[in-house]
C-alpha cells in the first residue's frame, strides 16, 4: 500500500478542516468531516447495526478512508453521524454542503428526507430543515454505478488498468455546515472587463433587496465601492488602482458583497484570454500580450486518497512543482478539483486548462484506441457516429449538457483557468458545434478546444492534437490557435514507490538520466523548432505517475521527482515566442 507523506499526517478526526470555497466564503463555517458510521448493504434501508467506520471526505475504495473495499453497482453505501450543532446554528437557516459525492445520493437529517442529487463531481447544498439543540443524525445514501452510460465518470473503470483508474464512490469532498440569514446570497458571478479596467458583480438572492454594498480592495484598501441595483448587477471601476493578474505577479483584490443582513466575502483578479495575430498565426494571448505556455497533465489522483488530496498542503506542494519545474500551466485532465486548488492556482499564479469530465457508453477500441495509428475523422452529428463514440443514449447527451452548463457556473469565477475543453478523444463525444454553442453563450470570457486529441470538427479556437508515438509534425491551419495538447509520456518506475507490478507508459526508460536526456531531446529537437511553425501551447503528459501508468515527472507518492529541476526549468526557459 503506498502512502504520500501528507497522507501519513492526516487527522481523522479532522481531515480537511480548512474552509472549502474560498471565493464564496461567509464568517460561519462548521466542519463534519471526520469518523461517520458506515455499512454496505444490498437495500436503501437504513441498516440496523452500522458495522465500520469511515473518513469523509475520503472515498469507500481508499486507503485514508479506513474501508478500502470495491462498490458494486447493486451496492448501498451507508453513511451516518451524529453531531450536535453550534448553539448559533439552532432556530437559524442552515446549510448544509456537499462538495462532491459519487453518484447518486439521498440526504436525511433526524430522520427526515431533505435531499436528493445525482452526478459525482459537482456540489449541492440543502436547507438542513429540522436541525435541533443537541443531538443530530445525519444519514447519507449512496449507490453508484461506475460504468453507467448516463452519468460523467472521467478516468474512473471497474477493470482498472492502465490509462483507466480504481473507481471513487461515495462522499469524497468536504461536507459543511453554514448559517446563513433567510434572504440570503444565493451565488456571486465575477467577470472581469480587461480593457475597460472595470469588474463586473451579478448577484442572485433569495428574497427582496433592500440594501446593499460591494467594496473592492487591493492589499487591504478600499479601491471600488458599489451597489447591486435591481437587476442584481454592479460594476465596478478600477481606474486608478488597476492591477493586471498574471503567472509572474498573480495579484489579487479582495471583494465584499453585502446585501440586508448577508455578507459574502470573494476575491477576483483583472486579466483576459484571448488569441493574438503573431508572425502570420494565431497565438495565445494573455492581457493582450502573447505568451506560451507550457503545460503539463495533472489527473488530481493520490494512491491514498484516490480523487481526495489527503491535505490542503497536498494541493500546494503538487503546483509549487509544477512551477518549480519552470511550467505556467496546468491541464486538469477530467476532473473538476476542489474550489481550495483553484484558489491556490490563483494565488500562486497557474494557469488552468479546465476539461470537462466525460462520460457515455463503454468505449469502443476500434474508435478509440486504435485513432491514433489510423487516420480517419467522423461527423459527430450523425446518430450512429454518436452511438459508436458512447452517447447514443438521449438521457446521457442530456446530463453531459446539464453537467457541461453546472462545471461553467461552477468554475466560472476562477482567475486561473483560461480555457475549457468541451471533448477528449472522442470519449462521450457528440454534437460538438452544438455544445460549443452553448458553453460560448455562458461563457464570452474564455477560449474553447473543442475536440482535444482527434475527431476534429475544425471548430473552436485551438487546432488541438495529441502525439505520443511519432516524431511530433504539426501544421497551423491558420484560423486556429496551434496546440500540442498531449505528448511524451515517457515512463520510468522506481522500486517502493509503484503502486502495482504492472507497468504502463509510451516509452520506457531505464533510469533517471536516461529519462532527462529524452525529455530534453524530445523537447529541443521536436517542439522548440514548432513555436515557429506557430506553435503556441504544450501539456506534457504528465504530473505525477497514476497507478499503473509510470509516466509521471515524479512519482505517484510524491517522493521522488524523476526530472532534473534545474534540466526542466531550463527546457521551459527556451518556450518562447520570438520578438
Amino acid at each position: 500500500m503506498l502512502f504520500t507523506a501528507e497522507g501519513k499526517k492526516v487527522d481523522t478526526k479532522s481531515p480537511l478542516p480548512d474552509y472549502p470555497t474560498p471565493q464564496f466564503r461567509r464568517d460561519s463555517f462548521f466542519s463534519l468531516n471526520g469518523v461517520w458510521d458506515f455499512a454496505i448493504t444490498k437495500s436503501a434501508d437504513f441498516p440496523v447495526v452500522y458495522d465500520k467506520t469511515i473518513v469523509v471526505p475520503f472515498a469507500v475504495e481508499t486507503p485514508l478512508s479506513g474501508v478500502f473495499s470495491k462498490v458494486g453497482k447493486d451496492d448501498f453505501l451507508h453513511y451516518k453521524l451524529e453531531f450536535s450543532a453550534p448553539s448559533e446554528f439552532c432556530n437559524s437557516r442552515v446549510l448544509l454542503h456537499f462538495e462532491a459525492v459519487d453518484q447518486v445520493c439521498d440526504v436525511f437529517l433526524n430522520g427526515v428526507k431533505i435531499g436528493h442529487h445525482e452526478g459525482g463531481y459537482l456540489p449541492f447544498a440543502l436547507d438542513a430543515i429540522g436541525l435541533v439543540s443537541g443531538k443530530n443524525v445525519l444519514q447519507v445514501v449512496v449507490t453508484d454505478d461506475t460504468d453507467s452510460e448516463i452519468f460523467p465518470r472521467g478516468k474512473q473503470m471497474n477493470k482498472r488498468g492502465g490509462i483507466w483508474y480504481t473507481p471513487t464512490s461515495g462522499i469524497w469532498q468536504s461536507v459543511w455546515m453554514e448559517r446563513i440569514p433567510n434572504e440570503a446570497i444565493k451565488a456571486i458571478r465575477i467577470t472581469p472587463e480587461f480593457d475597460e479596467k472595470t469588474v463586473s458583480v451579478e448577484v442572485k438572492f433569495d428574497g427582496q433587496i433592500k440594501f446593499s454594498s460591494v467594496v473592492a480592495y487591493a492589499e487591504g484598501e478600499v479601491v471600488a465601492v458599489g451597489n447591486v441595483d435591481g437587476r442584481g448587477s454592479c460594476l465596478l471601476k478600477l481606474d486608478n488602482s488597476f492591477h493586471p493578474w498574471c503567472p509572474e505577479d498573480p495579484f489579487l483584490y479582495d471583494l465584499d458583497i453585502k446585501i440586508n443582513e448577508d455578507v459574502v466575502h470573494s476575491y477576483f483578479a483583472m486579466r483576459k484570454c484571448s488569441s493574438f495575430e503573431l508572425h502570420g498565426h494565431k497565438v495565445f494571448a494573455l492581457n493582450n500580450k502573447p505568451l506560451f505556455l507550457s503545460g503539463v497533465l495533472d489527473q488530481g489522483y493520490y494512491p491514498d486518497g484516490g480523487l481526495t488530496q489527503p491535505s490542503d498542503q497536498a494541493m500546494i506542494n503538487d503546483i509549487k512543482m509544477v512551477k518549480d519545474l519552470g511550467f505556467n500551466m496546468i491541464r486538469k485532465h477530467i476532473k473538476i478539483e476542489p474550489m481550495r486548488w483553484y484558489y491556490h492556482c490563483d494565488k500562486m499564479g497557474m494557469l488552468v486548462m479546465q476539461d470537462f469530465v466525460s462520460g457515455g457508453a463503454p468505449y469502443k477500441f476500434l474508435y478509440i484506441a486504435l485513432r491514433p495509428f489510423l487516420n480517419f475523422n467522423f461527423d459527430d452529428t450523425e446518430p450512429n457516429v454518436m452511438k459508436k463514440l458512447g452517447r447514443g443514449n438521449k438521457d446521457s447527451r442530456s446530463r453531459f449538457f446539464a453537467d457541461m452548463s453546472g462545471t461553467i457556473d461552477h468554475l466560472y469565477n476562477c482567475p486561473c483557468i483560461y480555457s475549457w475543453t468541451i471533448f477528449n478523444e472522442g470519449w462521450g463525444q457528440f454534437e460538438t458545434q452544438k455544445c460549443l454553442t452553448v458553453c460560448r453563450v455562458m461563457d464570452n470570457t474564455r477560449l474553447f478546444d473543442a475536440n482535444s486529441g482527434w475527431y476534429d470538427q475544425e471548430i473552436g479556437d485551438y487546432c488541438s492534437r495529441h502525439i505520443y508515438f511519432k516524431k511530433a509534425k504539426m501544421k497551423n491551419d491558420g484560423k486556429r490557435i496551434l496546440y500540442l495538447s498531449e505528448f511524451g509520456g515517457y515512463a520510468l518506475g522506481l522500486r517502493g514507490h509503484t503502486f502495482s507490478a504492472k507497468k504502463f507508459g509510451y516509452k520506457g526508460y531505464k533510469n533517471k538520466e536516461a529519462l532527462n536526456e529524452g525529455i530534453k531531446n524530445l523537447y529541443e529537437k521536436q517542439i522548440v523548432p514548432l513555436i515557429k511553425e506557430g506553435l503556441s501551447m504544450t501539456v506534457y503528459t504528465q504530473l505525477s505517475d497514476v497507478e499503473d501508468e509510470l509516466n509521471g515527472l515524479v512519482t505517484y507518492d510524491r517522493e521522488v521527482v524523476k526530472v532534473d529541476p534545474s534540466v526542466m526549468k531550463e527546457i521551459n526557459a527556451k518556450l518562447k515566442f520570438e520578438d
